[in-house]
């Protein structure tokens, strides 16, 4: 996998995770103490393109069950309802996001199986660290 994709897919990662970040932080009233707490530690260990996939749509379903009724697809959000109690603004983002990283199916199975090194602590390389920050 090229350097130029693997910075893609980490900045796919790394939109989604900050726009997930954003949307518990915004509506941390609304979801209750409970579920904040559980969400800001899940989901973050997606390393390929097929677990930041996987994830959004996990992000998804969770904000569903929230109360936004919602279609979704690459490239393509149609929003029928976000309950009032729910930041409208963070939520737009987050969907939009979420339906970005649908995309990533499009990608090769042989590049979406590989994991990124930088973004897996089970999989690091130092050897690819070093040549990237030096």
């Amino acid at each position: 996998m090229s350097d130029s994709l693997e910075d893609v897919i980490r900045m796919f990662r790394e939109r989604l995770l900050l726009a997930f970040d954003n949307w518990l932080e915004q509506n941390k009233e609304a979801i209750g103490e409970k579920w904040y707490g559980r969400l800001r530690t899940q989901g973050r260990d997606c390393a390929t393109p097929i677990e930041i996939m996987a994830t959004s749509m996990w992000i998804f379903n969770m904000i569903a069950g929230f109360g936004v009724l919602t279609g979704i697809g690459p490239n393509k959000v149609q929003i029928h309802e976000i309950d009032k109690r729910l930041d409208e603004q963070s939520t737009r983002r987050l969907l939009i996001i979420i339906s970005s990283c649908m995309s990533l199916q499009c990608l090769p199975k042989d590049t979406v199986t590989q994991p990124i090194p930088i973004i897996s602590p089970k999989r690091f390389s130092l050897k690819v660290f070093t040549e990237q920050h030096s």
